[in-house]
């Protein structure tokens, strides 16, 4: 859940928003909308606790995902996938994953075999946690 109080958030003298008050309960999705420059990035990275507020209050409990804007550069559905992921903690699980698919092919036998069952034990965890799921929004 994040709850947001009397929130006011600045750049500078500038105040890009005042008195901001909002709930997102557990399991919401939420899209943030507004013309350039309107503060959505800021007020993100103030929900994500990236930026302090000059005023009010946030409070957060459980995870929180955000997937900041970075147009530059990669394959976008890469970098969605990569984001989500490591937002919700699974990013190292993946790459775990990836590089035990890579060993399995090795031609000494007991490193395929080791790394089979860790393959397989990660693939556990990572379904456990959400992954697979993960990586559908992405």
């Amino acid at each position: 859940m994040l709850s947001v109080h009397d929130l006011e958030i600045r750049v500078g003298a500038r105040v890009l928003m005042s008195d901001v008050t909002f709930r997102v309960g557990a399991g919401d999705k939420v899209g943030l909308v507004g013309r350039n420059g309107a503060g959505k990035t800021t007020l993100t990275k103030v929900l994500s606790g990236d930026l302090l507020p000059a005023a009010g209050r946030v409070d957060r409990s459980g995870e929180l995902g955000y997937l900041p804007q970075d147009p530059r550069s990669g394959n976008p559905e890469d970098l969605a996938r990569t984001r989500i992921l490591d937002a919700r903690g699974l990013g190292q699980l993946a790459i775990g994953m990836h590089e035990a698919s890579l060993a399995m092919g090795d031609d000494d036998a007991d490193v395929a075999a080791r790394a089979m069952r860790r393959y397989g034990s990660l693939t556990e965890r990572f379904e456990a946690l959400g992954g697979y799921a993960a990586e559908a929004e992405a």
